[in-house]
């Protein structure tokens, strides 16, 4: 029995627990030999290799189940078979944690730069995005705001949403040159698919949006928004299109209204003149 190995002397050999090797024997891929007169089990060279080999398909995050079948048909062919699909498993996690990486650096971009330029109005060249505009009649209507969110349900999981972690909302033109500003609506913006080209998605072109960030509850959007119209109209600016609120911090990240962080974008347009910085 000196050449066999007992279960304890395997299991140190790399550093496993003895369960581990009872639970490779359980699901039938590494089955002990056993002595008549003592009832130990143990395992012989052969059997020590073979663990090695598990352990390395383990280590490359292969279930048991596919580890048992290639055991029990082992080739070259479907060695290959067996790595190569796990190559392409790695990739898609790759791509995944790439992605998630991606999100959470832009999250932290996003409230990094509103913070550096709190209370300033700048002028901002932004891309064209695509949307849809959720019209509130009663804002304080929960009944309401949820059926339209379940109307546009097939909007919500691909939105900016999810991928920026922040709400948009929106004022309408109309409203903004009234000095209205507590009639809003939920902006969802979309990615471009075929989608786009369906009659409830609008397209907000490239161009010039006049911004201002803030620190503080939602009942001071109204004061910006006028710092942010008398800046539009004292430097020749008009306003060309609905604002976009982004909600950057809000209530569901900060249990403090002073810590929310907003930004009003207005699209502009100006024919002549200078950009314009005004720190209030």
């Amino acid at each position: 029995m000196k050449e066999k190995f007992m279960i304890g002397e395997l299991a140190k050999l790399f550093n496993i627990s003895t369960d581990t090797i009872r639970h490779y024997d359980k699901k039938g891929l590494l089955k002990p030999q056993c002595n008549k007169d003592n009832s130990y089990r143990y395992y012989d060279v052969r059997d020590f290799f073979k663990l090695s080999r598990i352990l390395f398909f383990k280590s490359l995050d292969i279930s048991l189940e596919d580890i048992k079948n290639y055991l029990h048909n082992k080739n070259t062919e479907n060695l290959l078979v067996l790595l190569k699909k796990k190559e392409k498993e790695a990739h898609a996690k790759v791509q995944h944690w790439s992605a998630l990486e991606n999100k959470i650096k832009t999250k932290i971009q996003i409230i990094e730069s509103a913070q550096k330029d709190l209370d300033i109005v700048r002028l901002k060249m932004m891309p064209a995005r695509s949307g849809i505009f959720l019209r509130i009649k009663q804002k304080d209507d929960h009944y309401e705001t949820k059926k339209m969110f379940s109307d546009n349900k097939q909007y919500i999981a691909m939105s900016s949403w999810l991928v920026d972690g922040q709400i948009y909302t929106s004022l309408e033109k109309e409203d903004l040159e009234k000095g209205i500003f507590n009639k809003f609506s939920y902006f969802i913006e979309l990615p471009f698919t075929e989608d786009i080209l369906k009659p409830e998605i609008i397209t907000l072109p490239k161009g010039e949006y006049a911004c201002i960030s803030f620190l503080g509850p939602y009942r001071d959007m109204h004061r910006h928004y006028e710092i942010l119209i008398s800046w539009i109209e004292l430097n020749g600016y008009e306003i060309t299109g609905n604002s976009i609120e982004k909600n950057i911090v809000d209530y569901d990240f900060s249990d403090s209204e002073e810590e929310y962080i907003s930004e009003i974008q207005i699209p502009v347009k100006k024919s002549t003149g200078q950009n314009n910085v005004l720190k209030i």
